[in-house]
């Protein structure tokens, strides 16, 4: 046991950047500027101070306890850590070194304390944040994976058995090539390799279950360098994502099949709907515009010629004697007469003029940018057309004739809009059928 003056003791002790005290009955005998600095006390102070009290007071028995030891001769341990109480009443953790030695030729114990509480609050914050990371690890639902640059598997958390029946302990040490789809295990390499060159792979991932199920993971690997480098990865389930979209273009594969039968329908409707608005507007006999469609070509020509200020002209044409081909040659041959009337009126038009059937024998033909003089000339060839044409039938023969009333609207004229036309062009045909009965050509 060292035996030291005291003044050459005290200097020396001072000189020490730890912490330094020598404990004799109960008490401080001396402390250094560090350990007043530590605790917040001044020197004197602490000589003064009951010595345990600044123990704290859970780790104050096991101290007294090994004090007394020590100074007794018996068995202490030469160095340990306990917790002490500064003048805020901040707990400081502590690691002490201690000695026996003669102080006053006494048995005294020279400590030396090293501060560690800022190490030991590191220590349980890295611990905490370590419980937190093992329950995020143990709990997440993504699956955290770890492996080696061949692609083994070093550990994976739980959450790998709950999406796909696998245990962790089944697949570690076990290449990740096996648990892919076989479909995309060829692209293995080619992941290993971005790993390396660039550190970091993001992508998706095609893998089976357990019971041989399909499933699909969103991925993010990181390469951890070092002396035996890694890699960590979390995976993400979108199985259900990836069959939505499945799902989504078969839907808008039937969709655009839907579509085009509806298109093919649609045109189909249209087709049959011009079909029927041309029924609606063709006679059925002669294949000329009904009357329907004769007002609505009347009406529509009329309205162009007062814009443009054209003549137009209208022809209404009967068919002489009708009821006497019906009633001794039969309405078999004066449907025939109606259809040659109508020929010979195709015949007779020009490209630009519009004949209509708009009665059982009556005949219209529009005449565009058509003037007196020019109307007169169509109403005389059909005429002639007309003249010498015979239908034969069980009851004899009889002559064709026709009756033609013209009347032309122009700019200034009598003829105001389309009842005018008709008004007039039905009475001047009536006229000519009137003369004709009369002999009067």
């Amino acid at each position: 046991m060292p035996s030291w003056n005291r003044e050459d003791l005290f200097s020396f002790l001072e000189m020490v950047p730890l912490p330094i005290y020598i404990f004799q009955d109960n008490s401080f005998k001396f402390v250094n500027r560090r350990l007043a600095e530590l605790v917040g006390y001044s020197g004197e102070e602490l000589l003064r101070a009951n010595v345990w009290d600044l123990v704290h007071p859970e780790d104050r028995p096991v101290l007294q306890e090994r004090a007394l030891k020590r100074l007794s001769g018996g068995g202490a341990p030469d160095d340990y850590e306990f917790r002490a109480v500064n003048r805020q009443g901040e707990v400081l953790h502590l690691h002490g070194y201690f000695s026996l030695i003669t102080f006053d030729s006494r048995p005294a114990i020279l400590g030396q304390l090293l501060d560690v509480t800022r190490e030991k609050k590191l220590l349980e914050e890295l611990q905490k944040a370590e419980a937190r990371l093992r329950d995020i690890f143990e709990n997440v639902n993504d699956v955290i994976y770890l492996h080696d640059l061949e692609g083994r598997f070093l550990t994976l958390n739980p959450a790998v058995t709950r999406l796909t029946g696998f245990l962790p302990e089944e697949l570690e040490g076990k290449e990740i090539s096996t648990f892919l789809h076989p479909q995309v295990r060829h692209l293995m390499g080619d992941y290993l390799r971005e790993i390396k060159e660039k550190g970091e792979s993001r992508g998706f991932m095609r893998g089976v279950t357990k019971d041989g199920g399909e499933i699909f993971w969103e991925y993010h690997s990181v390469l951890f360098r070092g002396r035996r480098p890694f890699v960590r990865g979390i995976a993400r389930d979108v199985t259900g994502q990836v069959k939505m979209r499945r799902e989504l273009k078969s839907y808008l594969m039937l969709l655009v099949e839907k579509n085009r039968e509806l298109a093919r329908l649609n045109e189909e409707l249209l087709a049959a709907k011009e079909k029927l608005e041309k029924m609606a507007r063709t006679d059925p006999l002669t294949g000329l515009g009904n009357r329907l469609a004769f007002q609505e070509a009347l009406e529509r020509e009329v309205s162009c010629a007062l814009r443009y200020a054209t003549p137009l002209s209208l022809l209404i044409v009967d068919v002489n004697n009708f009821k006497m081909v019906n009633d001794t040659l039969g309405h078999l041959e004066g449907d025939k007469a109606l259809a040659r009337v109508a020929e010979l009126l195709r015949a007779s038009c020009r490209h630009c003029d519009l004949p209509f059937r708009i009665g059982g024998d009556e005949f219209a033909v529009i005449l565009p940018c058509t003037g007196k003089e020019e109307a007169r000339k169509v109403a005389a060839r059909l005429r002639e057309k007309i003249a010498g044409e015979v239908i034969t039938g069980p009851g004899g023969r009889l002559p064709v004739c026709l009756s033609v009333g013209a009347a032309t609207l122009e700019p200034r004229g009598e003829v105001l809009g389309a009842e005018d036309l008709i008004r007039l062009a039905d009475a001047r045909m009536y006229e000519e059928k009137a003369r004709q009965k009369a002999g009067v050509t």
